[in-house]
């Protein structure tokens, strides 16, 4: 396994650590902070607006799979690519597939048409998940990663964050409670000029060249590959953890939605508040990894965010009402989203340079492809019973899902500690041994 990653410095604090970004690093979270305003308008409200249509949960369903399905078929390709080809490049592939597919899913309700463009937006969608962590690792020295990788997960957050304010903004401006179709429409159309404006940073990057592969052929035969374990068991977990996503957490505006009655207003101020929380957690990261290591901050927050996922689905079958699930969905959103950046981290610190793109493209096909199936499984189950047309559904119709999510992101939890953890006590032993 690779030896370049390392235990985060202790001293000088984040104010000092910031200060050492490169220029490549900092318009890198120039970007991340751009690019996700648009996707937090999205986030709250294309499957509601689906819904609006008189779509049911199994089309939603059917329509995240297809999305996710083409992200985790394109992402290994993706990340062969953007080995070749370098980050930089790939950033621009994704941006402008991304805006032409969501430009074109407005203007149709063919459910044909609206699932071969949910699979060219999970196109898109690969080539900006695969070149991140490697452009990261390529743009940082040792002791800056845990921040950068932190701070790049925070501004995404952040900026989600804002992204799922404006629907509110909109909502409270026009004076109605819930945003009929027409509106939603052109609230989602206003959020692809959001999008556009990231690829602004892109064009000041300078590619910083590192030791990529010298053929496609070299690629396609995985000869740039040297950690085949790690990326195995790194792909197996991101395969969980893509299972738990698409089963719940892309659901959670469908189930506020159809099944605790929150009007459009309330999700979007959920979603914006919940976003912005789970950014304030990610700053805590840092601070866990150098205290308890990579692994285990891994490990803790996520196990520690399970029973609040439960909670979610099951105080309300007694104590019906909104605002004690929402905390749920608070505490549970933080706790979750501290494991986030360090996840990355630990996969690009597990492998070389040269198959960073490969190891990414594989983690999130794996991903992808078991979110895929989760969130057709779950729209499948969530759909009984709530006919074409429903605008409710029992809260008891998403026990099952939630509860087998839950399941999963404690094994890959586990999983998580399995295989790394010794990895991890020996990465810290020799730089103990180091003279220096």
């Amino acid at each position: 396994m690779a030896s370049d990653g390392s235990r985060p410095s202790t001293g000088g604090g984040y104010l000092a650590t910031t200060k050492k970004f490169n220029r490549n690093a900092r318009l890198f979270l120039g970007y991340s902070l751009m690019s996700q305003l648009g996707a937090g308008i999205w986030a709250v409200m294309f499957n509601l607006y689906l819904l609006r249509l008189g779509f049911s949960t199994s089309f939603v369903g059917l329509f995240i799979m297809v999305d996710m399905l083409f992200h985790g078929l394109f992402a290994f390709p993706a990340g062969l690519i953007a080995d070749k080809i370098g980050r930089r490049k790939a950033f621009f592939i994704a941006t402008c597939v991304n805006l032409a597919a969501r430009g074109a899913l407005l203007f149709t309700q063919d459910s044909a048409m609206l699932l071969v463009l949910a699979g060219a937006a999970g196109i898109g969608e690969a080539f900006h998940g695969v070149a991140g962590p490697p452009f990261i690792m390529e743009n940082s020295e040792p002791e800056e990663r845990p921040l950068l990788f932190s701070l790049n997960s925070m501004f995404t957050m952040l900026s989600r964050s804002v992204g799922s304010f404006l629907p509110l903004v909109w909502a409270i401006s026009l004076g109605v409670p819930d945003l009929d179709i027409g509106v939603a429409r052109w609230v989602l159309v206003a959020s692809l000029p959001l999008t556009l404006a990231a690829l602004a940073p892109l064009g000041f990057m300078t590619e910083k060249r590192v030791a990529l592969v010298d053929t496609f052929m070299e690629l396609f035969t995985l000869k740039n590959v040297v950690n085949f374990s790690a990326i195995a068991k790194l792909t197996l977990c991101s395969l969980m953890v893509g299972l738990s996503f698409g089963l719940a957490t892309r659901f959670f505006n469908v189930f506020f939605d159809l099944a605790l009655g929150a009007s459009d207003r309330q999700i979007s101020a959920i979603f914006a508040v919940g976003a912005l929380g789970g950014a304030g957690a990610i700053l805590f990261a840092g601070a866990f990894v150098r205290k308890w290591g990579r692994v285990i901050t891994i490990v803790i927050p996520q196990v520690a965010s399970v029973p609040f996922l439960v909670l979610m689905v099951f105080v309300p079958l007694a104590l019906p009402g909104l605002p004690l699930v929402v905390v749920f969905f608070f505490l549970r959103d933080a706790l979750y989203s501290i494991s986030m950046p360090v996840r990355n981290q630990l996969s690009m610190e597990l492998t070389v340079a040269k198959e960073r793109g490969t190891t990414a493209g594989m983690t999130h096909m794996a991903f992808d492809m078991g979110g895929a199936f989760g969130a057709g499984l779950s729209g499948t189950l969530i759909g009984v019973g709530a006919g074409e047309v429903a605008r409710s559904v029992p809260v008891a119709e998403f026990v099952p899902a939630f509860m087998v999510a839950a399941f999963l992101v404690v094994a890959a939890a586990v999983l998580y500690y399995v295989f790394f953890q010794g990895w991890e006590t020996r990465q810290r032993q020799a730089a103990v041994t180091v003279p220096g």
